[in-house]
C-alpha cells in the first residue's frame, strides 16, 4: 500500500499502522479472524505464532490500544487474529474507529474476514436452535448506526459498497463442509444486527423475526459494513447461545457459550484449510 493524497483520517491511520507493522516483521494475512467471543486458546494453535500489542503502533485508534494482534499460520492459512472487543469510543471519535482492524488487515493483504460472535435464536420457521452455528447469508442492520459515516474522502473503498456479496458464498460452502466433517449442526441464516448492550424485549424479538431474521446479534453491523467497504469476503459465524424463548438468563447464556467454545476452536481449525484452498483458487482465476 502506498500513501495517497486522500485527506481521510482512516486512510492515514491505516497507512501509518501498516507501515509500522511491516517494519516490526508482522507477516501479511490471507484472512482476519475477528472474534467477538474472545480468542481463547486459538493463538496457541498458530504455527510460528507471534503477538504484538497495538498500544505503540502509530495510526491505531485509542479504542484498540489495549488490544493484541496475533499472527502466524493456522492449519495452513496465514491469519491475523484479534478479539473484537474494542474499548468504548471516546466522545468525538469517528465511527470507523470501531472496525479499524478490518481496514488494516485488508490493506495488509487479507481477502477474507472470519467473524465469530454469539447471538440468540428468534424461533419461528427457519430459526436457529440453541447450541447450533448460524452461518450468515444476509443481515438487517437495525443498529441505527454505520461505521461508514465520514468516509466520503476515503480511498480504501466506495462510500456505498455493495453488500449483496459481502456474505461470501464460497466461504459459507467451506464452512458447511467443515461443520459436516465435525458433526456440528450449522445452517444458513439471516441476522438482525442490533446496537446493544441490552436484552431484547419479546416485542423486539417478534419484530426481528418479522424482518426475516433468524438470529439476533449485537454490534455485528460494524464489521460487516467495514468488510464490504474494504472489499473483504465475509464469513460471519454466530454461536446460538439462547433460544429466544422466555426470559433471557445471562448466566445460562454464558455457560452455553463456554460449552460451545471448544467446538468453535475445532470448527475454525478445520475451516482454515478450506479457506486457504479457496484463496489459492481465486488467485489462479484472477485475470
Amino acid at each position: 500500500m502506498t500513501q495517497s493524497n486522500s485527506a481521510s483520517p482512516l486512510d492515514t491511520g491505516v497507512f501509518q499502522a501498516q507501515a509500522a507493522l511491516e517494519t516490526k516483521g508482522v507477516s501479511a494475512p490471507t484472512a482476519l479472524v475477528f472474534a467477538a467471543t474472545g480468542l481463547g486458546l486459538l493463538p496457541a494453535r498458530l504455527e510460528g505464532g507471534r503477538r504484538i500489542p497495538l498500544a505503540n503502533i502509530p495510526g491505531v485508534p485509542d479504542c484498540w490500544k489495549e488490544s493484541v494482534l496475533h499472527w502466524g499460520t493456522f492449519n495452513g492459512l496465514a491469519v491475523w487474529m484479534i478479539s473484537d472487543e474494542p474499548a468504548d469510543l471516546a466522545p468525538g471519535a469517528p465511527p470507523w474507529a470501531e472496525a479499524f482492524p478490518i481496514w488494516l488487515s485488508a490493506a495488509a493483504g487479507a481477502s477474507a474476514l472470519i467473524h465469530i460472535s454469539a447471538g440468540h435464536g428468534l424461533g419461528g420457521e427457519g430459526g436457529a436452535a440453541l447450541g447450533t452455528f448460524a452461518l450468515l447469508s444476509d443481515h438487517v442492520n437495525l443498529s441505527g448506526a454505520s461505521v461508514l459515516v465520514s468516509l466520503g474522502e476515503s480511498r480504501l473503498g466506495p462510500i456505498f459498497p455493495d453488500q449483496s456479496q459481502v456474505h461470501d458464498v464460497h466461504l459459507r460452502r467451506a464452512a458447511r463442509a467443515a461443520a459436516a466433517r465435525l458433526g456440528i449442526v450449522a445452517k444458513e441464516c439471516v441476522a438482525a444486527c442490533t446496537l446493544g448492550p441490552s436484552i431484547d424485549t419479546p416485542a423486539e424479538r417478534r419484530w426481528f423475526e418479522s424482518c426475516g431474521a433468524h438470529v439476533a446479534v449485537q454490534r455485528l453491523a460494524s464489521p460487516i459494513l467495514a468488510a464490504a467497504h474494504a472489499g473483504l469476503g465475509s464469513l460471519c459465524v454466530v454461536a446460538v447461545t439462547d433460544d429466544g424463548e422466555g426470559p433471557m438468563d445471562i448466566a445460562r447464556v454464558a455457560a452455553t457459550a463456554g460449552r460451545m467454545a471448544p467446538a468453535i476452536d475445532d470448527f475454525l481449525w478445520t475451516l482454515a484449510a478450506d479457506v486457504q484452498l479457496e484463496a489459492h483458487s481465486r488467485l489462479e482465476q484472477a485475470p
